[in-house]
């Protein structure tokens, strides 16, 4: 049995994703793993001071013990690595392929206009800045790019700001293409307080396929799946050579890990559209009660006459109001019926139908399954 200390944050669904791909590794080889709750920026723990086991996975920033014992000759994989130690990992994410399935997504959606949103002072970012402006350069289009503050000068007040004056200073419809999910969450609701529509005008996708950042965010991510529990594993198996007595050179296994896909949800699922008065209708099928909403109510919101209001959906997307008027509310009952346990007249209340028979009959036309029917065969 091999001994080997695990300094990964579990603050994190990176971490908590490395952890997993390391641990079904060390399962099948007999590895028993030390490791605790850690934060993401937390020291490396004292206890790893003169640690006597087999190897060291860590992704510390401040790697002081665990390049204590690498120098021993301990086996140490760092994935945080400095930049001053001027050593890359020896395993990482394909951030070049991430970024351009990004771009793909966007570009496909019919966008003519983009944004990054980073950091200048973490790798990860910068790579997957540089992916996404080369592969939108290949197609004829630049990014406009925002980087928060350096860490000495970052605080809660200059980040919100900053993202802030980028945000709403992006023309639109604008796609915007964000690090990671905690970056992409948060320029989400600043979009939203500064009241630009979320995807209307602003479609934004992240990184990490994080369900906390992803599924708690007002508008659910879109968000690129790096597949962390592959590295993980592949970490494992290449500190299981090191510690078998190769070096570096002579592993041979893949040192980049590509990423599983896009996980494509509300804030980038839109197709692009260029006129205002379209996005305006798209924002409010989304915002209202979809049950309370006709076109003539719909089209007086939007200050246009009925028939204006038709031509321009028409030719901007391809389908009527009433169409897509229809495509919200099965959508809207579709969801309430797969992600809750509420009766049909709670999901009619909810949604602004008077009668539930109202519902289940516009469901049954519209998709050929009554409520029950869907609920029963999606939980089956």
């Amino acid at each position: 049995m091999k001994h080997v200390a695990l300094v990964v944050e579990t603050s994190t669904q990176y971490g908590r994703n490395l952890i997993s791909g390391i641990s079904r590794f060390a399962r099948l080889h007999d590895w028993q793993l030390l490791f605790e709750y850690r934060g993401k920026n937390t020291a490396e723990p004292d206890w790893l001071h003169g640690f006597e086991g087999d190897g060291v996975i860590t992704t510390s920033p401040d790697p002081t013990h665990s390049e204590d014992l690498r120098k021993s000759g301990t086996p140490v994989i760092n994935l945080g690595t400095p930049p001053s130690l001027k050593q890359k990992p020896v395993v990482d994410s394909d951030h070049r392929k991430v970024a351009e399935i990004a771009a793909r997504h966007l570009i496909a959606k019919g966008h003519r206009f983009f944004a990054f949103l980073g950091y200048s002072d973490h790798p990860v970012s910068i790579a997957r800045e540089r992916g996404f402006a080369g592969e939108l350069a290949a197609q004829g289009f630049e990014p406009l790019t925002h980087h928060t503050p350096e860490r000495i000068e970052r605080s809660f007040e200059t980040l919100h700001k900053g993202d802030a004056d980028f945000i709403e200073s992006l023309p639109k419809p604008c796609a915007l293409f964000c690090c990671w999910d905690e970056v992409a969450y948060r320029a989400v609701h600043t979009a939203l307080r500064l009241g630009i529509s979320v995807p209307e005008d602003l479609a934004v996708v992240g990184v990490d396929n994080d369900p906390i950042f992803c599924g708690t965010a007002r508008i659910p991510l879109s968000s690129i799946d790096p597949d962390i529990r592959h590295l993980g594993f592949l970490t494992a198996s290449w500190l299981e050579a090191m510690m078998s007595g190769h070096s570096r050179d002579e592993i041979e296994l893949d040192r980049l890990v590509a990423p599983k896909g896009l996980v494509i949800r509300q804030s980038s699922a839109l197709d692009a559209v260029d006129d205002p008065l379209v996005r305006r209708f798209l924002e409010l099928l989304r915002r209202q009660r979809p049950g309370t909403l006709t076109i003539e109510a719909l089209a007086e919101d939007c200050h246009v006459s009925r028939r204006l209001l038709e031509q321009r959906v028409k030719a901007a997307t391809g389908k009527t109001p009433r169409q897509l008027l229809s495509m919200s509310l099965i959508e809207a009952i579709g969801r309430f019926l797969t992600e809750t346990d509420y009766t049909l007249a709670h999901i009619a209340e909810v949604l602004g139908f008077e009668h539930s028979e109202r519902l289940s009959h516009l469901f049954r036309r519209e998709t050929g399954t009554t409520p029950g029917e869907y609920r029963k065969k999606w939980r089956s």
